[in-house]
């Protein structure tokens, strides 16, 4: 059974490779394309966004609603992202909320971007204006599970702003997932985001994969995304993780995630270039840390890090709460 999901997964990932290498006419015809960074989840981001058959609690607002099921307890949690070019996301909030087999959840987020370069119609720089963007959204979800908690549908309802050098636009969108566990091992997760408006305004994002767990310590992800204004691209992580009972005080997990990318050109920095990472555009890299002895809360914090090549690095931090 490992070995043929294995295959299958190995397959989908050349597959959705190829497919992204074609030329996409539709590049840069959507609008709020900040929906389209990874902000939500450290966890998700250092996988290489291989997350829709693995999300669950709060994360899974900016995934798959259908994992808000997927919790057991209350989740608070709260995200901080770096990006790339001054774009910056110091606000993300999310909070799921079980009861007994349907899960709701909300969460909201803010972004700025500062910095512009800004010229009049000859090109002429222009040092005294100031011109901001401010974008946002929030959010809120439902789920349940059924078919003792093999099945979990999901939906969401947000509403994405967007401030544009003081032109406003608000629209409104749906979600739509669904995660399915026919046995401890295999998950497999769909979900289609941001549909119900004109893709010129928001982004329609198409989700589908599969997480497999080998053994006790190894979980495995593949995620193939389709944006309304892109080609495919396909995601693969992998997550080792040393449960609580090993180490008394909690759980540890590092994790490392491949994304086939566009290549971004070569990074100046000296770090990434000991490394051999300063031509890297495709890895992720993150660790994880929970413990439920925490003042008789369950916490837990998470850590990704991205390369860009010649734009940068990502990084952003979760931290969430159960209780």
């Amino acid at each position: 059974m490992r070995t043929s999901c294995l295959a299958g997964l190995s397959l989908l990932a050349l597959l959705a490779a190829a497919s992204a290498r074609a030329a996409d006419s539709n590049a840069g015809t959507s609008g709020a394309n900040f929906l389209k960074i990874g902000q939500g989840s450290a966890r998700a981001m250092s996988l290489g966004g291989a997350y829709v058959a693995l999300s669950e609690g709060a994360d899974a607002m900016a995934w798959n609603p259908a994992g808000l099921a997927v919790t057991q307890q209350r989740e608070l949690a709260f995200s901080y992202l770096r990006y790339v070019q001054d774009v910056d996301s110091p606000l993300y909030l999310a909070y799921a909320h079980p009861m007994g087999r349907t899960t709701w959840g909300a969460n909201l987020s803010y972004i700025s971007v500062d910095g512009f370069d800004v010229r009049d119609a000859q090109g002429v720089p222009q040092p005294g204006q100031e011109v901001g963007v401010r974008d946002g959204l929030m959010s809120i979800g439902l789920a349940r599970s059924f078919w003792y908690e093999k099945l979990f549908l999901g939906s969401a309802l947000r509403v994405v702003h967007e401030d544009i050098a003081g032109a406003v636009k608000d629209t409104v969108v749906g979600d739509i997932g669904v995660i399915l566990k026919p046995n401890p091992t295999l998950s497999l997760g769909f979900a289609v985001q941001n549909f119900g408006s004109g893709s010129g305004n928001v982004p329609r994002i198409t989700r589908g994969g599969a997480g497999l767990r080998l053994g006790e310590f190894l979980t495995v992800g593949l995620e193939l995304t389709k944006a309304s204004d892109s080609g495919a691209r396909a995601g693969l992580g992998a997550e080792f993780q040393l449960p609580e009972e090993y180490l008394d005080v909690g759980q540890l997990a590092l994790r490392i995630g491949y994304r086939n990318a566009d290549t971004l050109g070569q990074s100046n920095d000296s770090t990434l270039k000991s490394l051999r990472l300063d031509r890297s555009s495709n890895l992720s890299f993150g660790f994880g840390m929970y413990t439920s002895q925490a003042f008789g809360y369950g916490v837990s914090l998470d850590y990704a890090f991205v390369p860009m090549g010649a734009l940068g690095t990502v990084d952003q931090i979760s931290v969430k709460m159960k209780f």
